[in-house]
């Protein structure tokens, strides 16, 4: 690598909205952000890892057209 072209790397915290702090290396001094895995559905599983939201029921057309229990 080139001296003197890239920007120095130092170990933060990054904020969530939640509360929630997360350490990264970053260039940039403070970081904050809205969702991280602690308060995001996906990861908390409240209905990110299986829900498929469906409003005009391709599921179920699917599912019938193919003979497919749930």
């Amino acid at each position: 690598m080139k001296k003197g072209i890239h920007p120095e790397v130092k170990l933060i915290t990054v904020k969530c909205a939640c509360g929630a702090e997360h350490k990264f290396y970053s260039s940039r001094e403070n970081i904050r952000i809205d969702v991280c895995s602690s308060c995001h559905p996906f990861y908390k599983g409240s209905g990110g890892a299986g829900l498929i939201v469906d409003t005009e029921g391709r599921i179920e057309k699917f599912r019938k057209k193919y003979n497919l229990e749930q």
